[in-house]
């Protein structure tokens, strides 16, 4: 027996009615007693499915979406390291088919040509014939020596079968030892096991040739992939920890956050509208974001916002170098403000353009030097084109590799002549040896003395050049045609890197006047000044390399008068004003904001006329190719290359007489500076070698050996026109004794 308990349904009436109330009755059922209800309901509960709560249908949406592209990406990684490994292997065949079949040397003759640079034209077809000569040269030795191989295979036959069979017979007369048959015997075995060993060295040799066919695949997939050349459709993703957004909203909480309280109180009291106006669109820009910024009306300007750029990075979670701001002059309340992707500029610079073999020749008049890239990522190139250099940096920041990538691509123009001091002296301008015309290397007294010479001499180089301009009636600035070698107005750089030894130095000159100082005593600040007054539009150009300018290593005549400044790390806001001048900082320039080590080789530059900028801005931050010492020498080689036989020598006598090219050199003056007359012989006798390097100490101590006197005038060393013609005098009265 059981018991069962039902719960009676309400029938369609009992529904309909309102306020019922419904009993349900509970009856005990014998199960063995049938009970016909044919109206009433199953009293099997339907199955019902059960519910997915809405937050795991969210999570399986957002999967099975992000499931959907594997195989894309999949297939899109494939087809771009298939695209690196194809175009590496054709830039390699490329390549090597252009060197032998001297197709590089036929693309460099036909842009000078386009450029009309009839020089470097039949410069380089000289080079092309002459490789092509050495080219049908090697195929006709390589032809002799297949004529040759079977009479030298027929002769060592020969000459083996001989010996071996004067060595059996002497085998067979001697009792007891070797047989005549042992010999050849013996012959025989050694000719067999060096066939075995040629057979397995031949057996291996596809093996070899399959191992280079893959280095070279390698190396060209290594290259492609390296510099990412692959069309966009294929380009990689972004790495992920460049996927932090960048929002308005988020740069408004940064703003609004940098404890200004008038900034504060705005973006608090605006509406949406408002805030939307404060920015512009957030557009991709390199490894990077950037937008335009407008603050509100009011006491707040960009001023105050770079002061906080510290927090301002902070509040984007970034580091203070990944965050710069750029203003134009024309508004307080206007800047730029751009935001690197986390990690970007901690990535490799491409390398230099110029470490391509088939980089250069160079044209100074027409090329722009590719320094490096700038923090989004854009190409910088300067015109260094009569313009002055200034350089600064703190030591182990990158300051020579920097400054030494310039002059390597200005000797890539075979008409630029150098004059070199390195008063650091550790042989990183070495490879200048032979392609300056001067090169200075140490510091010290002695060296400084040099130095200023030099300095001297580019003065006195100035001053002829001028006269010579206006003696040929020509007017303006020297351009390309009147510059071409052996002109006398080649493009001229005189470099000193390690300038703030010169500066601070307190050598006195032998010809009297300290070297060092600030002041305009000082003969180097005299020169400089000089120089940056008037050389460049007569082609010569100062450049000057210093660590941590100040003013008494650096005077200001000395740093105002250079055109480009640049500076890499310095320890303080003001060692980057006298680096840069005060435009620059004023407007947000500030290499005292690098990172030490970390930011090497990375410069503020302040262009002037040589970087074209959008209006108003005055720097940009470069960070520039990195050229080692090593690959410095084989830029050197290069340049000496494209220079061989392009300075015009003139043919005049071994041996030149001193005293007559003093009194034919010497103007119509009773006395002239002893600077001056080097200068003069120097025209006189361009190509003759004694006189290229001839200065005004030089000269001095040539006269002195002579019986010459040279004295101070107006605080000079100078020589009089009659003291030489006695010399000339009483050494021909000395010739006839």
């Amino acid at each position: 027996m059981g018991e069962v308990i039902r719960f009676p349904h309400r029938t369609t009436t009992e529904q309909q009615t309102d306020g019922a109330v419904v009993r349900a009755v509970a009856e005990r059922i014998d199960p063995d007693q049938e009970t016909e209800q044919p109206d009433a309901p199953s009293t099997e509960l339907a199955e019902r499915p059960k519910p997915v709560p809405p937050a795991l249908v969210g999570k399986a949406k957002k999967a099975a979406l992000e499931a959907l592209p594997v195989g894309g990406k999949a297939f899109k990684f494939t087809i771009r390291h298939l695209y690196y490994l194809g175009g590496g292997a054709w830039d390699t065949f490329s390549a090597s088919y252009s060197r032998w079949t001297g197709r590089d040397i036929d693309d460099r003759i036909d842009a000078a040509k386009a450029a009309g640079e009839h020089g470097v034209v039949a410069q380089l077809s000289a080079q092309r014939n002459e490789s092509r000569r050495l080219v049908l040269e090697r195929i006709k030795v390589f032809g002799e020596l297949l004529l040759q191989a079977p009479k030298f295979l027929g002769m060592t036959v020969l000459a083996i079968i001989s010996i071996t069979l004067v060595v059996a017979i002497i085998a067979q007369l001697q009792p007891g030892g070797l047989t005549f048959a042992t010999v050849w015997t013996g012959l025989f075995e050694a000719l067999a096991t060096g066939f075995d060993w040629v057979a397995w060295a031949a057996s291996w040799a596809p093996w070899a040739g399959v191992a280079l066919l893959v280095g070279m695949l390698v190396k060209g997939y290594n290259r492609r992939r390296r510099d990412t050349a692959v069309p966009a459709a294929l380009a990689p993703p972004v790495p992920k920890s460049e996927l932090v957004n960048i929002t308005p909203h988020a740069v408004v909480m940064a703003l609004r956050n940098l404890g200004i309280a008038d900034l504060r109180k705005w973006i608090d009291g605006a509406d949406e509208s408002q805030r939307a106006a404060l920015l512009g669109p957030v557009t991709r820009y390199g490894p990077g974001v950037q937008m335009e910024v407008t603050l509100p009306h009011g006491s707040v300007t960009w001023a105050n916002v770079n002061d906080r750029r510290d927090k301002l990075a902070g509040n984007l979670d970034r580091g203070q170098h990944e965050v710069h701001i750029e203003r134009e002059e024309s508004s307080e309340r206007e800047f730029t403000l751009w935001v690197a992707h986390s990690g970007a500029l901690d990535q490799p610079v491409p390398p230099s353009p110029l470490l391509d073999e088939d980089f250069g020749p160079v044209d100074i008049y027409r090329d722009l030097m590719p320094w490096g890239v700038s923090l989004k990522g854009d190409a910088v190139l300067l015109n260094l084109l009569q313009q002055h250099f200034l350089l600064a940096g703190l030591s182990k920041q990158g300051k020579t590799a920097a400054a030494r990538a310039l002059a390597l691509w200005a000797a890539l123009d075979p008409s630029v002549r150098f004059r070199i001091a390195d008063l650091k002296g550790f042989g990183d301008w070495a490879m200048f040896a032979d392609l300056a015309d001067e090169l200075i290397e140490g510091a010290g007294a002695e060296n400084f003395i040099k130095t200023s010479d030099m300095l001297d001499w580019a003065v006195g180089e100035m001053e002829r050049r001028y006269e010579k301009w206006r003696a040929m009636g020509r007017k303006g600035d020297v351009d390309r045609e009147s510059s071409k070698p052996g002109s006398g107005f080649e493009p001229l750089i005189v470099i000193v890197d390690e300038a703030q030894k010169l500066y601070g130095c307190t050598t006195v000159h032998p010809d009297g006047g300290d070297i060092g100082g600030k002041g305009k005593k000082s003969r180097a600040v005299r020169a400089a000044q000089a120089l940056h007054d008037q050389a460049r539009a007569v082609n010569i150009h100062l450049w000057q390399f210093s660590q941590n300018p100040t003013d008494a290593n650096m005077p200001v005549v000395v740093r105002e008068g250079a055109m480009i400044r640049a500076s890499l790390f310095v320890g303080k806001e003001s060692i980057g004003r006298m680096a840069l001048g005060d435009a620059p900082v004023d407007t947000g320039a500030a290499p005292h904001a690098l990172r030490a080590g970390k930011d090497r080789g990375t410069v503020v530059l302040a262009p002037g006329e040589s970087l074209d900028l959008p209006g108003g801005v005055t720097h940009t931050t470069v960070r520039t190719h990195f050229i080692s010492t090593e690959q410095g020498y084989a830029i050197a080689e290069r340049a000496k290359r494209l220079r061989a036989g392009v300075h015009h020598q003139v043919d005049e006598p071994e041996q030149r007489d001193f005293l007559d090219d003093v009194v034919e050199a010497f103007p119509d003056e009773e006395r002239v500076k002893v600077r001056d007359l080097a200068a003069l012989l120097r025209d006189l006798a361009p190509s003759h070698q004694p006189y290229k390097k001839l200065n005004g100490a030089d000269l001095a101590k040539l006269l002195d050996a002579e019986g010459v006197p040279v004295k101070p005038h107006n605080g000079f060393p100078s020589v009089r026109l009659q003291n030489v013609t006695d010399a000339v005098g009483r050494r021909a009265v000395s010739d006839k004794d």
